[in-house]
């Protein structure tokens, strides 16, 4: 899905329904998950249904006991490494400004 395209809500409502098919993919009720996450089960619903944001700390848990937690890098691809030589040249482009 292209993620660009749409309003956040689209997107909250899309993340919502991939926890529910996950959720029900392992037959967890809500109940279940919530006890096991530590997260109201009104939350859990909420969240699923696209009408309530959760907090990122909520989500890790909710993943966590879906055994999910380990996709979380892919949210936030790894860049390539600077080598130092090159932030020296970084910073060295820089515009720097006029001392009084």
């Amino acid at each position: 899905m292209n993620y660009n395209i749409l309003l956040n809500q689209d997107i909250l409502l899309d993340l919502g329904k991939k926890l529910k098919l996950h959720r029900l993919n392992q037959n967890l009720s809500s109940a279940e998950l919530a006890k096991k996450s530590g997260v109201s089960v009104r939350t859990i619903t909420g969240f699923e249904r696209g009408e309530k944001n959760i907090s990122l700390l909520n989500l890790i848990e909710l993943l966590r006991v879906l055994k999910l937690v380990d996709r979380l890098s892919e949210l936030i691809p790894e860049l390539p490494r600077i080598s130092p030589l090159e932030l020296i040249e970084i910073e060295k482009k820089r515009r720097k400004r006029a001392r009084k």
